[in-house]
């Protein structure tokens, strides 16, 4: 899914929130061919980004449940007003 190593990609939600709730702030959204949205965060600014997200495959992250769920709305509201 990724186009440049400078840029992470991902349709993950949960994935996407996450990161957000770590302190690392999107770079854009895009939509892919088959419809879905895909959160484009910045590698180069952001040194921890890897392990962040080696950290959320492990299960290891851990993320307090309001900021979670803050992120979840800021990228619908993002998904949604931008591709209507």
């Amino acid at each position: 899914m990724n186009r440049n190593n400078s840029y992470f990609e991902t349709s993950s939600l949960p994935l996407a929130a996450s990161i957000i709730c770590s302190g690392i702030l999107l770079d854009s959204i895009v939509k892919n061919q088959d419809g879905k949205a895909v959160f484009i965060f910045n590698r180069s600014n952001n040194p921890d980004l890897d392990r962040i997200i080696q950290d959320f495959w492990k299960k290891e992250l851990r993320t307090e449940p309001n900021a979670f769920w803050e992120a979840v709305r800021f990228l619908k509201s993002r998904i949604y007003g931008e591709f209507q």
